[in-house]
């Protein structure tokens, strides 16, 4: 539990994986596979160096679509709706604190430019919208690739046949991507630089960039929390629920918060991978044996993720396990 005390927080080595050209079935494939497969399983995440956002879109997008974005007053801000039932997937605001906006489809130009529209209502073609909408598609689109990537690694890494991870790859039958935008003030608690207490994600990767000033922080294996550098070139992968469902925990779920000791507003972008709403999330047989029983039920996404953010689950120290482990008796 989250204390008024000043965290602590260690400065760890951990691997940084080089994924700069690499390609399935090439010369670095296996290598760069072994790293992050071996990092996912230890940590729940992983931090690796990429190409998806070259200097010019970094520039586009945290130098001036996000200040454009969250310089729009509050209750234009508050147009950004679910488009689901599911809890907490439109605008989030903690007053000067903490904002957060999310992109539904953002690799779709279309849904972006109408997402766009909806914000900036009064203009048209070739100004804020326009801009806006070209860094998040961009964007989305290097990130969603790289996301990908890593994810085929870490099924391949732990046995997966290559049909099952072709299969999850498959975003038009199972999953949806949303790109989250944030913007945190200086910190409600100075004394802790907190603005995000820990948590851990309902789908089944965070792909998260930042920009300049420091503030995720991830659980590593041995409990030790770990500050993730803002270096420009590089993008942490955080496994989410539904992968640790889908590995048969062999990856687990990574506990992760933000922490800004240094008290600057920063910006930082998650690119979300979920399993849609009415689809079944079950290990994957191949990863089930007689050393690697079952641990988790199959279940449908969105009530699981309803359930997470109700009031029964939040009652839970391990709310997954309480809903769809083998041991629980809440879903038998």
């Amino acid at each position: 539990m989250e204390t008024g005390r000043p965290p602590v927080t260690k400065v760890m080595e951990f691997t940084k994986v080089d994924l700069r050209g690499v390609k399935p079935g090439g010369a670095g494939w296996p290598g760069a596979r072994a790293a992050v497969t071996a990092s996912m399983a230890a940590h729940g995440f992983v931090v690796v160096a990429h190409g998806a956002l070259d200097p010019e879109l970094r520039t586009a997008l945290f130098d001036r679509a996000l200040p454009e974005l969250y310089a729009l007053p509050a209750e234009t801000k508050r147009r950004n709706v679910a488009s689901t039932a599911v809890p907490y997937q439109g605008y989030i605001s903690d007053g000067a604190a903490l904002e957060s906006l999310r992109v539904w489809d953002p690799t779709d130009a279309g849904r972006v430019r109408d997402y766009g529209n909806l914000l900036w209502p009064q203009q048209q073609q070739g100004s804020n919208p326009a801009f806006f909408c070209d860094a998040i598609v961009s964007v989305s689109r290097n990130l969603v690739e790289l996301e990908q990537t890593v994810v085929r690694m870490v099924l391949e890494g732990v046995g997966a046949r290559e049909e099952r991870v072709d299969e999850h790859l498959d975003r038009e039958a199972l999953t949806s991507y949303g790109l989250r935008l944030w913007r945190y003030g200086v910190p409600p608690d100075l004394d802790t630089g907190m603005s995000l207490l820990a948590h851990r994600d309902t789908c089944v990767t965070s792909t998260v960039v930042q920009h300049e000033v420091e503030g995720l922080e991830v659980q590593a294996g041995d409990g030790t929390w770990v500050s993730v550098p803002p270096e420009p070139d590089t993008a942490t992968i955080i496994a989410g629920d539904f992968l640790t469902i889908l590995t048969n925990g062999r990856i687990p779920s990574c506990l992760h918060r933000v922490r800004t000791p240094s008290n600057r507003e920063r910006y930082s972008v998650a690119l979300h991978c979920r399993r849609k709403d009415d689809t079944l999330v079950a290990p994957m047989d191949e990863l089930v044996d007689g050393e690697h029983p079952v641990i988790y039920n199959p279940c449908v996404a969105g009530e699981y993720t309803t359930f997470r953010y109700s009031e029964e689950g939040r009652q839970h120290g391990d709310p997954l396990k309480a809903f769809c482990g083998v041991e629980s008796q809440l879903h038998r």
